[in-house]
């Protein structure tokens, strides 16, 4: 085996690939969008909404996904 192709391994092994590195940030950015998105629908659905226990219930949903998102940044 050549050196260029174990140093490739070695690269893939501890994650140094550039590559990998940018698609996971790019997943983490889809997640974080994807959470926004759905933080913005709950807060009109919680506005929307006339029954209190489905508020309640919303709101709950709500800071689950807030917590999430806090812990992507």
């Amino acid at each position: 085996m050549n050196i260029e192709k174990l140093f490739k391994k070695a690269e893939k092994f501890f994650i140094l690939d550039k590559g990998e590195q940018e698609k996971k940030q790019n997943k983490r950015e889809k997640l974080k969008n994807s959470l926004l998105k759905k933080i913005t629908s709950l807060k009109k659905k919680v506005k929307i909404s006339e029954n209190s226990n489905e508020k309640k219930e919303l709101k709950k949903q709500l800071e689950v996904l807030k917590k999430f998102h806090e812990k992507l940044k």
